[in-house]
């Protein structure tokens, strides 16, 4: 998974939460994976494509 990642999303990626959304804190699913935002943290892809998230259409292009 390339791309960018903020400092604050390396520190929970060392404090063992690599797998839960930085938005809500639920885990990444296989029907709702993780992906990154483009403010560099970890997110549900869920969250970049419902209009009604602050993440909308803020997914990280690989």
């Amino acid at each position: 998974m390339a791309g960018y990642i903020n400092g604050a999303q390396l520190k929970r990626d060392h404090s063992g939460l690599c797998d839960i959304c930085a938005a809500d804190g639920r885990p990444g699913t296989a029907d709702d994976p993780l992906v990154k935002a483009t403010d560099g943290f970890r997110v549900h892809l869920s969250d970049t494509t419902d209009p009604a998230s602050g993440y909308y259409g803020q997914q990280q292009r690989s």
